[in-house]
């Protein structure tokens, strides 16, 4: 069955800010400035016939699908499989200082092709796969669209896998996703 998923990046964090790399081994909450990012995705979702929020267990993500779910009145579901990548070695660390020691890797990890990893991390594919699996069992849920409150890096591989050129996504980005039996295609951040 046909599926619309609004795919959204969580708001803005202090490691965010603090520009550091930010993986599931990290778990901040929003800033102020990443409420309010979460609170105008509200209103970008709103009138979108969205009829539940699928959230990564992260706290950034599951707060910024808890505001918008609260405006949009409706339940957030909780998806372990949805979260960022484990990135090892690289987890909070300054995104200037791993660009000096791995620059193979954080240049390359928004673009598609080729499957990197961090030392001692998920690689980028891992976590593409798991994530496609939980859109793949949602594709068959009594719901016609939903929103989706995930990160960064795996939005990007989700865009790489479905052919979407982005340059950056920014925090509360969102895409809308039209899925059916396993495949998919992406409209540009709305």
């Amino acid at each position: 069955m046909a599926k619309d998923f609004y795919i959204f990046r969580h708001g803005e964090t202090e490691l965010n800010r603090r520009r550091r790399w930010q993986g599931s081994g990290t778990d901040y909450d929003l800033t102020e400035d990443g409420v309010s990012q979460a609170e105008e995705l509200s209103a970008k979702l709103a009138g979108k016939g969205i009829e539940v929020i699928y959230s990564s267990p992260l706290l950034r993500a599951r707060h910024t699908a808890e505001i918008a779910a609260r405006m949009l009145k409706v339940p957030v579901k909780t998806e372990a499989d949805l979260r960022e990548c484990f990135y090892g070695e690289a987890e909070g660390r300054p995104i200037a200082e791993l660009q000096k020691e791995m620059p193979e890797i954080v240049n390359n990890w928004s673009r598609p092709g080729g499957d990197l990893r961090f030392p001692g991390g998920e690689s980028r594919q891992e976590a593409l796969e798991r994530v496609l699996a939980v859109l793949r069992r949602l594709e068959g849920e009594s719901f016609r669209t939903a929103g989706v409150a995930v990160h960064g890096g795996t939005m990007a591989a989700m865009l790489n896998h479905f052919g979407y050129k982005f340059d950056k996504i920014p925090n509360c980005a969102v895409f809308r996703l039209h899925f059916e039996n396993g495949e998919g295609t992406v409209e540009g951040n709305l």
